[in-house]
């Protein structure tokens, strides 16, 4: 802690020392003349012209086609996006972004613009960027010199580049999908970056310049998918030394040289790569020593020796927020875990591109190593998730299940830099388990898993075979045009009940992604769900009722319960078994919370016939904060809806079964499952067994097809057996519940049902009237629209909110 705050003071100081000599000139000017140089400005005129000529011509390249066939479409797009910089030039008036940031932008362009880029890195000076965004900073400088800018003025033109990328950034992607799409998805595109919230927040909220290494990033990538690869590696060069973070995706970039390029030709993209190293690094080099550069790319990675820098990642769930990467956890620091964790993911990547070496691998290989980067590595800051959110996009525009995972990323990106940036503004730190960041933390590691695994179904796809054929852009724009549409055919269809004949779900069979989905899922579930499930050690909530009447039936003694048996019976067995422990009480639940998850997807799976619907109800259910707080206590709700959504799951799937004797058997199972939900809760459990009794008699009123139908009286009984049927197994496996009153002695003959259901209805009387300790007057229900207010003040503290142990991820779910 001490350090960090060594560490802003720093910067704050360097900040403010940099204004002042910028603002002048005359210290760094007096420093430049007594060295007898002159800041190398003339060798940085000539080196920022180079590299922006670089930019120029690449953003040339990639939108030459759509210039030159005068396409007034493109031309409507850039009309839009410059409308929106100058709304955006508003916005940042009146945003001052966060004021350190802001503050080292500002005194870095002032200053070297007043002394120039060979003494930017002297001692005692704050500086840990690379070279490639001064020269940027360099221009916004020499304005606002010559403008004798402050204030909003100077905040305006120190984050001019970073609009202006912006800018570039969203019609690059529209010109990329324009190219190989249709207007409509090429729009979308390119509104997915441009009202991006997440992208917004970093440029306007924060006043960052993340869009500009993404820039670079995109257009390296997409000039090597067109085989440019000399251009490519340029812009590679450049990203490198706009920030370091290009260096995640440079084995990707060379495992793709090597597949596609001749090796004759391996020579030029690495001299165009060694040339604008030396090209944009030389006017700074002039005072330094040779190896200045990689020290200092070193010295900045080595002074963030943390498992995760504010960033929301799987380093954050296993070692916590800013925790020393030296700790361990197994035996094996974080560190040594974090950067092993790469080897795998790399391997993935260049499966990946190995398998089929089409754009499209390309694209994803790029965005699932960024975001498997940002969340295994250690040391990984909040904002190192951008540029995983841009690279999606062109993925997402066509593929139903990367526009999940972009919702998600989009969604997870401006949480993290949101929460984050109010914490400095605030508090300065998150604590090390910080409940929001965990929770985050876990949404992000789900979308990964999902990602990938559907990135290695969808990787061996034909499309490429379509582009390898040479097909005319036209008839290729066509195709992409109708694919496209059809997608969108489907995921609104995937949506909708199907009236198709009940044997159709058979056309969509389990598939392995299937498999890696439901086994993510249910994983994930049960590590919320087990984590420190022993804490609090003491009862909590109704557990006093639920748990004291399980010790009831370990010790033989008779009560009254007015709700069945089968809940507690199962409370009884994880005593019975494990001994009375908190964590023993709770076992049998949380497993059954966890198999919740899974029945979610396989009923999503039933309902959609969409594995991304499956998969997201699933997830909801997994993360939900009732469902996970009900499975990691001894009470009873948990158990009659996981009953309850396997009845539904049975039902779904006897409606989509045809005549035979599997739908019979189906019709035994459903009987089962009601009737167990009937025994672990009183009243509600009865609503279910209504719904499918009714949908039940419902399908089997209903023929499958006109050749099937036959005489009313027949069909009437056929739906009196089907019912007769679940009905009498669902009484069965009720009345089965209540045997061990009999084992126990408690009751001898029939009588002694009914006398219980009598005592039930005393007891309901009884308690009609009743106050509750958590209870609010009806008047106060208004206060639950405003959360914060209600919920500081109810329920009382010491409950629930306890049920999450010390460094337990999700902690505010439980309140």
């Amino acid at each position: 802690m001490a350090r960090l705050v060594e560490f802003a003071t720093v910067r704050r100081t360097g900040r403010i020392a940099g204004v002042m000599a910028g603002i002048s000139g005359t210290g760094f000017a007096n420093a430049a003349v007594s060295t007898g140089i002159d800041g190398g400005k003339a060798a940085g005129i000539c080196a920022g012209v180079i590299l922006a000529a670089l930019v120029g011509y690449a953003l040339w390249v990639c939108t030459r086609p759509l210039i030159r066939s005068r396409d007034r479409h493109f031309r409507n797009a850039l009309l839009f996006l410059a409308g929106l910089w100058i709304i955006k030039v508003v916005a940042v008036a009146f945003c001052p972004g966060f004021a350190t940031d802001v503050g080292d932008f500002e005194a870095w362009a002032l200053t070297i613009a007043a002394g120039g880029p060979a003494r930017m890195y002297h001692a005692g000076y704050f500086l840990d960027y690379p070279p490639g965004y001064l020269y940027a900073l360099w221009a916004a400088g020499w304005v606002a010199q010559w403008s004798n800018a402050s204030g909003a003025a100077l905040r305006i033109i120190i984050e001019t580049p970073a609009l202006a990328s912006d800018f570039a950034l969203a019609a690059i992607v529209f010109t990329f999908v324009r190219r190989s799409g249709g207007l409509l998805i090429a729009w979308a595109a390119m509104l997915m970056v441009a009202l991006n919230p997440a992208l917004l927040f970093d440029t306007i909220g924060w006043g960052q310049a993340d869009s500009s290494l993404t820039l670079v990033m995109l257009l390296s990538v997409l000039l090597m998918a067109e085989a440019e690869y000399e251009l490519g590696w340029a812009l590679a060069a450049l990203a490198l030394l706009i920030k370091p973070q290009i260096l995640m995706i440079l084995p990707v970039l060379a495992l793709w040289t090597i597949l596609r390029c001749d090796v004759r030709r391996w020579w030029r993209p690495a001299l165009a790569f060694i040339a604008t190293l030396i090209v944009g690094a030389g006017p700074f080099q002039a005072t330094q020593a040779w190896r200045w550069l990689p020290d200092l790319y070193l010295s900045t990675a080595a002074f963030y020796h943390e498992t995760s820098v504010n960033a929301f990642n799987f380093m954050a769930l296993v070692g916590g927020l800013r925790s020393s990467d030296a700790g361990t956890v197994l035996g094996i620091s974080y560190f040594a875990l974090g950067m092993g964790l790469l080897v795998p993911l790399y391997t993935f990547a260049a499966f990946i591109l190995w398998r089929n070496q089409n754009t499209r691998n390309l694209l994803f290989a790029i965005f699932v190593v960024l975001f498997g980067f940002f969340m295994f590595a250690p040391r990984m800051h909040e904002r190192y998730l951008y540029p995983a959110v841009v690279f999606v996009i062109p993925l997402a525009i066509e593929e139903p299940a990367m526009l999940a995972v972009f919702g998600v990323l989009t969604l997870t990106c401006l949480v993290n830099l949101a929460y984050v940036l109010h914490t400095f503004r605030t508090t300065v730190f998150l604590g090390t388990r910080d409940p929001a960041a965990m929770a985050v933390s876990l949404i992000n590691l789900i979308a990964f898993a999902i990602a990938a695994a559907y990135g290695y179904v969808r990787s061996g796809g034909p499309r490429e075979a379509v582009l390898a054929a040479g097909a005319e852009p036209a008839m290729l724009a066509a195709l992409e045009e109708e694919r496209f549409r059809m997608a969108l055919k489907d995921w609104s269809a995937g949506f909708k009940l199907s009236s198709a004949p009940a044997d159709t779900f058979a056309n969509f069979p389990w598939t392995r992604l299937d498999t890696i989905a439901i086994a993510a899922l249910t994983l994930a579930a049960a590590l919320l769900r087990f984590w420190h499930l022993g804490h609090p050690g003491e009862i909590v909530f109704d557990e006093v009722h639920f748990v004291g009447q399980a010790r009831h039936y370990l010790h033989g003694e008779p009560f009254l319960d007015p709700h069945p048996p089968i809940a507690k019976l199962i409370i009884t067995l994880g005593i019975a078994l494990f001994g009375d422990h908190s964590w023993a009480w709770r076992l049998g639940n949380a497993t059954i919370g966890t198999v919740l998850v899974a029945v979610t997807y396989l009923l999503g799976r039933r309902m959609f016939r969409s594995r991304l619907a499956a998969a997201l109800g699933a997830g909801f259910v997994a993360c939900d904060g009732f469902f996970i707080v009900d499975s990691r206590i001894g009470c009873i709700d948990i158990v009659y809806l996981t009953f309850a959504a396997i009845s539904y799951l049975l039902l779904f799937r006897f409606m989509q079964t045809p005549e035979g004797q599997k739908r019979r058997r189906t019709l035994i199972y459903l009987g089962i499952a009601l009737g167990l939900c009937l025994g672990s809760k009183l009243y509600v459990p009865a609503i279910t067994f209504l719904l499918v009794a009714g949908f039940v008699a419902y399908t089997l009123l209903r023929p499958a097809s006109e050749a099937q139908s036959g005489p009313a009286s027949a069909q009437m009984q056929i739906m009196m057996g089907g019912l007769l049927l679940v009905g009498s197994v669902s009484a069965i496996f009720y009345l089965a519940s209540f045997l061990p009153h009999y084992y126990l002695g408690w009751w001898g003959g029939i009588e002694d049902l009914f006398q219980y259901y009598k005592g039930v209805l005393w007891y309901e009387r009884s308690v009609s009237t009743a106050t509750h300790p958590y209870q609010s007057p009806w008047w106060s229900w208004p206060l639950m629209l405003r959360p914060v207010a209600y919920w500081q003040n109810f329920p009382p503290k010491g409950d629930v909110s306890t049920i999450w142990g010390a460094g337990n991820p999700l902690t505010w779910w439980a309140v």
